[in-house]
């Protein structure tokens, strides 16, 4: 029997083994890839669904904070009327405005006066 040299021996086999784990991972990468188109459509409906649950969370919000007018206390203006701020905030958020002296801050409360305005307390007077 006739020696044959190594690296003959092995190229009848080599290319087999070779093919045959390319074979094997691209057909794990098709898998992967079947698995990721199958999924995107479902994650992007998911995410619309939160975007719009999101906006509509939103403007409820909003639509239940009606505009409020509210007496700033302890604050007059140039001719001696009390100041009035309106806004849509919610009771207990911080307002910042210019009276007189410089910027304070306010606090709005949900206490409504006799003449329909809600109270805004100064946060910095009583320091």
């Amino acid at each position: 029997m006739k020696s044959m040299p190594p690296y003959t021996a092995l190229s009848d086999v080599e290319p087999h083994w070779a093919r045959a784990a390319l074979d094997e991972h691209l057909d794990v990468t098709g898998i992967a890839v079947t698995i990721f188109r199958d999924a995107v459509p479902q994650f992007v409906s998911g995410l619309a669904v939160a975007i719009v649950l999101a906006v509509v969370g939103w403007y409820i919000k909003r639509w239940r904070n009606p505009l409020r007018q509210y007496t700033l206390l302890n604050s007059v203006d140039a001719d001696g009327n009390p100041v009035l701020h309106v806004t849509t905030r919610c009771p207990g958020t911080v307002v910042t405005r210019d009276v007189g002296s410089g910027p304070e801050r306010f606090e709005p409360t949900d206490v409504e006066l006799p003449g329909g305005t809600y109270v805004a307390e100064p946060m910095d007077r009583y320091v």
